[in-house]
């Protein structure tokens, strides 16, 4: 027979711990009196707990006051056994009445029992007191922390641990929830609470848990959702079309390439068997043989072949299923195209680069960077590596002397004798005796024997500036010196052999001099074996701003002054000049500048009013309208390139004017019908 009987505790404490010991140890022996179970709950709803037991009392946490419920299920005697529970609950509880023996051991067993489950658990306790003094470190806190626990017993909580929040738990009286910490290579999870007893705070605990693996495992996983979504991007932007299908042939993945050539939905063909999608498809057949299937050629209905390549998919031998890319046949063609543009770029690239390696560290004299300056010293550097003639051609202020004297620099010749001799500064009838020399007495003056150039040149290099102004008659003898290596100096009889290295200069066109019959054409032939070009300032704009900085460095270290900046004015009106006098004229004007400003920075001001004009004078723009009508792109890009074509007559210079590859300039040229 079940009954159940509510009771109200005037016990002063409560439930307290000796009292939830007297209870139970009553309890047990009113079970064992009447071979019955007495149980207890609060109200209601809740579950009933046996009154026996020491812990679930205290659990209960009843208070003087409060009403409880008590019941039993017995065969007989079920009023008497719930009045003498009854007895024992509803007065005060007296320890005078009880085995003080047995209440003590009752009071031990579930000492141990707590302490026992409190050394079992996982999670780290420790414990203090009102004073903030640890008095429990269990087996767990000693594991997380690596502190041993007689290390931490009877000290301070916030000795051991700077981070300690438990004395503000004691100060506050507030729960601290689920914060993390972190100590040395640890991290923890840590709750804090109050342990209260009549109303007055007596101790805290703080319960933690090492959370360092599941760190590790949250950055683990973090880390593969990473790769998930990076590796699906790749997938979905890949060129190629790409399908998988499971172990059995049902499509688990398709892109959107894949999607696009064989006119499919993705959202209609996930997690079907593919031979039922592509029946003559090649990952079919590798999904039915377990063997690649490479460059195997598909037609499309409209006639589009498609090449595609299946594989297998294998984990420690066990068939998984089928990857394949595949690739439209017009698209393979495309990808040929630009190959072939690339390799020719990448060909282009590495002459550009291997031709700027191969020039002497001797040219670095010579300011400058502009394509058509460095296809010039390519050029007089490997020529530098020979004794042939060289010619150098180019206007007045170009820097002949410069490159000449870079070529010396380069060769075998140099640190030998680098004579220099300009052939229109040296009055006709004298110039024989200044190339070759003299012997007392040979004309009116020659009152002594004198070495000629070449006699002084010997072993090294001569550098005949200005060779158009030489006469034919001086022509002639000219040319047994470059052909025998020998000459007899002025009203001499003795030849005189020489090793001499020549380089000319001039600014006049000699093939057009052989063709008016003023300079002879075997001389010419035989100087003009190396001829090189000096493009004039005018073609190497974009070098003006070097040349500038040099001229200021060179000039202001010479007069010990100040260098000084300039303005962006000031190169943009340098840049539109035409520049007749090359860059001697550009020296000229940054040393007359640099003499006239009285400023740290070169202005417009600075500049002669000639080349303020022409500044002024250029702004216009750069597309001329026809009839105030812009005409077709096309049209433009068919005059850019014949304008680039005859200015500078190759594909290659035209090119690098222009920003674009020499086989680009030469496609449009046969597009357009230009010839060179």
């Amino acid at each position: 027979m079940y009954m159940e009987k509510k009771i109200r505790i005037s016990n002063l404490k409560g439930l307290h711990t000796r009292a939830a010991a007297i209870v139970s140890f009553n309890a047990a022996k009113i079970n064992k009196k009447y071979n019955t179970n007495l149980f207890i709950r609060k109200n209601e709803i809740d579950g009933n707990l046996p009154i026996a037991s020491m812990l679930a009392l205290i659990n209960l946490r009843v208070r003087k006051g409060d009403s409880v419920i008590i019941s039993c299920d017995t065969d007989k005697n079920v009023e008497l056994v719930l009045e003498e529970m009854e007895e024992c609950l509803s007065g005060t509880i007296d320890i005078e009445v009880l085995d003080i023996e047995e209440m003590e051991r009752i009071l031990d067993k579930n000492t141990l029992t707590s302490e026992s489950l409190i050394e079992s658990i996982t999670n780290g306790v420790l414990v203090v007191n009102e004073e903030n003094i640890v008095i429990l470190f269990n087996k767990a806190a000693e594991k997380i922390t690596g502190i041993e626990t007689n290390r931490i017993i009877g000290r301070k909580a916030n000795e051991v641990f700077k981070g300690s929040k438990l004395l503000e738990v004691l100060r506050t009286g507030r729960k601290i929830v689920q914060e993390k910490q972190t100590l040395d290579k640890t991290t923890i999870i840590t709750n804090r609470t109050p342990i209260i007893s009549e109303g007055n705070i007596i101790g805290a605990v703080a319960v933690f848990q090492d959370i360092s693996e599941i760190e590790q495992l949250t950055n683990r996983l973090e880390s593969v959702v990473e790769a998930k979504e990076k590796f699906s991007n790749i997938l979905e932007y890949a060129n190629d079309g790409i399908c998988m299908v499971d172990e059995a042939g049902t499509i688990t993945y398709l892109n959107s390439e894949f999607e696009r050539i064989w006119a499919l939905r993705k959202s209609e063909t996930i997690g079907k068997y593919i031979g039922d999608v592509l029946p003559n498809s090649a990952i079919v057949k590798a999904h039915n043989t377990r063997e690649k299937q490479l460059g195997a050629i598909i037609r499309k209905e409209e006639g589009v072949k498609v090449i595609s390549n299946a594989a297998p998919i294998f984990t420690n031998t066990v068939f998984r299923g089928v990857v394949s890319l595949e690739k439209e046949e017009t698209q393979v063609q495309k990808m040929v195209v630009k190959l072939r543009e690339a390799e020719e770029k990448i060909k282009y690239l590495k002459e550009e680069l291997d031709r700027k390696q191969n020039i002497h560290e001797a040219f670095r004299i010579i300011i400058g960077k502009s394509g058509a300056l460095e296809d010039v010293m390519c050029m007089a550097s490997k020529a530098a590596k020979t004794s042939m003639t060289v010619v150098i051609y180019g206007e007045s202020g170009t820097g002949k002397e410069l490159l000449a004297r870079a070529i010396v620099g380069a060769s075998a010749r140099k640190g030998k004798p680098f004579i220099r001799l300009s052939c229109a500064a040296i009055p006709e009838n004298l110039l024989e005796s200044e190339l070759f020399g003299h012997v007392k007495g040979a004309f009116t003056g020659a009152i002594k024997d004198k070495a000629g150039k070449f006699q002084l040149a010997d072993g090294g290099t001569i550098f005949l500036d200005e060779i158009g102004e030489m006469s034919k008659e001086m022509q002639v003898k000219f040319l047994r010196v470059l052909q025998e290596k020998e000459f007899d100096k002025v009203g001499g009889t003795q030849t005189i052999k020489v090793n001499v290295r020549v380089i000319a200069a001039t600014n006049r066109d000699l093939e057009k001099m052989v063709k008016e019959d003023r300079f002879r054409e075997d001389l010419y032939y035989r100087l003009n074996v190396i001829p090189i070009t000096l493009p004039p300032l005018s073609e190497r704009k974009g070098d003006i701003p070097l040349l500038v900085e040099h001229f200021i460095d060179k000039i202001c270290k010479r007069e010990n002054m100040p260098a000084k900046k300039v303005s962006a004015d000031v190169f943009r009106y340098l840049e539109n000049y035409h520049w007749p006098g090359n860059i001697r004229e550009l020296e000229n004007i940054i040393e007359r500048a640099l003499a006239l400003s009285d400023d740290n920075e070169l202005d417009v001001a600075s500049l002669p009013k000639y080349i303020i004009g022409i500044g002024e004078g250029s702004r216009k723009e750069l597309i001329n309208l026809v009839n105030n009508e812009l005409a077709t792109l096309e049209a433009y890009d068919k005059s850019i390139i014949e304008i680039a074509l005859k200015k500078y007559k190759s594909f290659n210079k035209a090119g690098k004017m222009l920003g674009i590859t020499h086989r680009t300039v030469s496609l449009k040229a046969k597009k357009y019908g230009i010839k060179k």
